[in-house]
């Protein structure tokens, strides 16, 4: 049986601290019947942290072969020239 992770997120935490807020979280998840699971982040609402994905690094593969296939014709006429 495949194992799934899920990213959720709870807007109707309300309690009176940060440290109330973690116990209040952990408590449900047990109730609920997870046995595996971490809070990563518990902050107040509107204050949810942004995931910002690095920029994609340029692909060079299309240049490379093209360079490549140059090469190679160059090569096959400097063979067929001697």
């Amino acid at each position: 049986m495949a194992q799934f992770q899920a990213t959720v997120r709870l807007y109707d935490v309300v309690d009176e601290d940060l440290r109330l807020a973690h116990q209040t979280v952990e408590q449900g998840l047990r109730t609920a019947g997870f046995r595996r699971w971490q809070i990563a982040h518990i902050g107040l609402q509107g204050a949810v942290p942004v995931v910002r994905s690095r920029p994609r690094q340029p692909q060079y593969a299309g240049g490379l072969l093209i360079v490549a296939g140059a090469a190679w014709v160059l090569w096959v006429l400097w063979m067929f020239a001697s």
